[in-house]
């Protein structure tokens, strides 16, 4: 054998046609891999949650609170899609549609709320089973589903309710117009 026959284990990747062909053919293998991958994780599924925050809210029932809406609801996705809006109480309230298959109202949205009383805060896990526009449009009702045993007080400051979220769509209500959401799996 000459020098030019063998190959060490460091000049494998140099020597011969068929070498060279083999590189091509795994650097262009794997180019694809990684082009689809990315090509993947971007058409992940959007995921919205939101958050609703209020200096103040009432509970005017044991299962039901009103919250002012004070600003428009918070809408944002995760990584990799780094999205948000913000929505007004029509396009909020409307994840709760009856006739949505796949919405809040027939699969109510893990969610919390949290406040404070003085400098101590706390939070309660709660599912929303409606919501509704109330005070002209000024605040929102919520229905709620509690554990047994958790007490919200009627009256609570620095209010944020964080809601589970709903898959595709542009984060606005569901419904063709908006786009079509789902609930997340």
């Amino acid at each position: 054998f000459t020098k030019d026959r063998v190959c060490t284990l460091t000049e494998t990747f140099y020597c011969g046609a068929s070498m060279n062909f083999f590189m091509k053919s795994v650097a262009v293998t794997l180019s694809v891999t990684f082009s689809n991958i990315a090509f993947a994780k971007e058409m992940k599924t959007v995921e919205w949650l939101f958050i609703h925050t209020a200096e103040k809210a009432e509970m005017v029932s044991d299962s039901s609170f009103i919250m002012p809406m004070n600003r428009e609801v918070l809408a944002f996705t995760d990584r990799p899609n780094r999205q948000y809006r913000y929505l007004k109480a029509n396009d909020y309230v409307e994840l709760w549609r009856p006739d949505a298959a796949d919405g809040f109202k027939s699969n109510p949205p893990n969610s919390v709320i949290s406040w404070m009383i003085g400098d101590t805060p706390y939070q309660a896990k709660v599912n929303i089973v409606n919501s509704a526009i109330t005070d002209d449009g000024d605040a929102i009702f919520y229905e709620l589903s509690l554990k047994e045993g958790i007490k919200i007080p009627t009256k609570i400051f620095h209010v944020s309710l964080f809601v589970g979220g709903v898959c595709g769509g542009n984060g606005k209500g569901g419904g063709k117009d908006v786009g079509v959401l789902i609930r997340c799996k």
